[in-house]
């Protein structure tokens, strides 16, 4: 069975103009690399890719590409339309990428033949590259049976991540998971389970701001070192809690913390307040100093 992996699922970093910083990105990326995380998860929900233009987009994929190469990076091309995702997936292999995810079809709830079709089209465009469907039910509303994993590996997808559902459930996918493909999971706290499932990795969030626990996890669990197991995964729990569970907000306080401009967020969401940023830098100088 192959080792479980980190993906880390990385913030879009703005000046406070909310125009892109890419000095900033690219320093972020590189540190996430220097901290031994195996790949990216780019221009994601946790990149905010609703508010992005696809030249920013782009621009971040470019940046990926930069510092961690086509074989480490997973980028996000999904759209509520197959026409927008399409184009955007084509645009990205001719620019480089060999590994794009898409969300499910958005904001109008998608029936099951018509995301197949989304996802038959966008792997078409996608030629030369492979393709993950993203599914999270809470904020596509697109609902995803586990029994849809054997359409997609037909349509010529090779694998899926799973977000915003129970381990109850997403066992019901690893239940139903085809041959030869791959299933990864964007519940951060549950990792440890997850691997020991038979899942094929985390795309968490939560490791651009505190790599180390995720890492160590994984680490440990390749080893087969169930002490060093638990209280990585006891790290991992404290650095879900410190970020509210992957809170824009709280992760760009987190990679301020970090030493890096971790800015504002473009999305409509609930600022970080003063204790929550003190615990969040206060765990940041206990996994920097260990």
């Amino acid at each position: 069975m192959p080792h479980p992996v980190v993906i880390t699922a990385t913030p879009t970093l703005f000046h406070q103009s909310l125009d892109l910083n890419e000095t900033g990105i690219r320093e972020h990326l590189t540190w996430l690399k220097e901290s031994g995380v195996d790949a990216i998860f780019s221009a994601g929900t946790t990149g905010e890719f609703p508010t992005l233009s696809d030249a920013e987009k782009l621009t971040v994929l470019d940046l990926s590409l930069e510092i961690f190469g086509p074989e480490r990076t997973y980028f996000h091309v999904g759209a509520p339309s197959a026409k927008q995702a399409g184009e955007l997936a084509a645009e990205s292999v001719r620019r480089g990428a060999r590994k794009l995810a898409a969300v499910t079809p958005y904001y109008q709830s998608a029936p099951e033949a018509e995301t197949l079709s989304y996802y038959e089209h966008v792997a078409k465009e996608a030629e030369g590259a492979e393709l993950f469907a993203y599914l999270f039910e809470a904020r596509t509303s697109t609902q995803s049976n586990p029994t849809v994993l054997a359409s997609l590996a037909k349509a010529d997808l090779a694998g899926v991540k799973i977000s915003g559902e129970s381990d109850e459930t997403v066992a019901q996918y690893l239940k139903h998971r085809p041959a030869d493909f791959s299933v990864f999971s964007g519940n951060d706290v549950s990792f440890e389970w997850f691997s020991s499932a038979g899942g094929d990795g985390i795309i968490s969030g939560v490791s651009s701001v505190y790599p180390e626990p995720f890492v160590a996890l994984r680490d440990a669990l390749i080893a087969g070192n169930s002490e060093a197991v638990r209280e990585a995964q006891r790290n991992v729990e404290r650095a879900v809690s410190a970020v509210n569970a992957g809170s824009l907000t709280h992760l760009k306080a987190g990679v301020s913390a970090r030493g890096f401009a971790g800015g504002p967020v473009r999305s409509a969401v609930a600022p970080t307040g003063d204790a929550d940023r003190s615990s969040i830098t206060a765990l940041a100088a206990e996994f920097a100093a260990a």
